[in-house]
């Protein structure tokens, strides 16, 4: 799954990393992005402003508390996000994420991230009426398995414009592209406890945990 990410990148490196425009709100970089929080998302050529914990329109408010992860696997026969999608798919701008191992009765968090520590695009899923979204995950990477089966799905950037492009609908373009990142170009590393609350946003989330 994916519970837990941060996008520390000013807005001028996400307008120049994803091609959209300036966006008319503001947009602030987040060390621990947590559910419920609203977060950056690329869609239709432009930054959206979106609660993450995806709800869907049609559920007339019979779901009060939404969705973060949506699996891959078989999404386009859930009901809760097929429309999304074939409608209303988007990136959300990332630059790490946090899985939780559980050793000794306790939780141990751990940072994923590229190895060049920039910005990548995960694949989701958003609701225009009810202005939330969801990540998409899929099986974990050999990077990510050590800690936690699943992962979001990080896009290879060449198939970001397909994503994006809702034009296409095709499931047999689309679905492949939901392979597991190269573990290659990704590492991890244990960080401290602070990032276990939300309140915490700051560079301390992302300090790698002394031996």
């Amino acid at each position: 799954m994916c519970g837990r990410y941060s996008q520390t990148h000013d807005i001028g490196e996400l307008i120049k990393r994803f091609a959209v425009k300036p966006p008319s709100m503001p947009v602030h970089p987040s060390f621990n992005i947590a559910p419920g929080q609203e977060a950056a998302v690329i869609a239709g050529g432009a930054i959206k402003m979106l609660k993450w914990g995806f709800i869907p329109g049609w559920s007339g408010g019979e779901i009060q508390e939404g969705f973060i992860n949506a699996r891959a696997e078989g999404i386009t026969s859930r009901p809760t996000f097929r429309t999304a999608f074939y409608k209303s798919r988007c990136l959300v701008p990332a630059d790490g994420f946090y899985e939780w191992a559980h050793s000794s009765g306790e939780k141990v968090p751990y940072r994923f991230e590229l190895r060049d520590r920039g910005l990548f695009g995960m694949a989701g899923v958003y609701d225009e009426t009810t202005h939330t979204f969801a990540v998409l995950t899929a099986a974990a990477n050999a990077v990510v398995r050590c800690v936690h089966h699943r992962m979001p799905v990080i896009l290879d950037p060449k198939y970001e414009p397909l994503w994006l492009d809702m034009r296409s609908s095709d499931t047999e373009d689309l679905l492949p592209i939901f392979r597991p990142y190269d573990s290659a170009l990704m590492h991890g590393y244990k960080i401290s406890a602070f990032v276990n609350s939300p309140e915490n946003n700051s560079p301390d989330c992302l300090k790698p945990l002394l031996p």
